[in-house]
């Protein structure tokens, strides 16, 4: 296989408009929901973040959380 094959193997097919931490975010109860935004408007660290979410058993990785706060996510780009 080459690279250009994996790379399209791999590539992100799906046509979702958010990126995955505002999937989370669409997920989470009102109360975590509101401690997560909170955490953000307090610029508290993506991976203090993303460490307190895994051990209340959501999948996130520190990537999505900086992403979606600079504003470099997919759905910022969609606007």
């Amino acid at each position: 296989m080459s690279l250009e094959e994996s790379i399209e193997e791999f590539r992100y097919k799906g046509n979702a408009s958010i990126c995955p931490f505002a999937k989370l975010l669409n997920t989470l109860n009102e109360a975590d929901k509101k401690a997560a935004l909170k955490a953000i408007e307090k610029n508290i660290p993506d991976v203090t973040l993303a460490s307190a979410l895994r051990k209340e058993g959501y999948k996130i990785a520190e990537i999505s959380i900086s992403q979606h706060r600079k504003k470099l996510c997919r759905c910022q780009n969609n606007e």
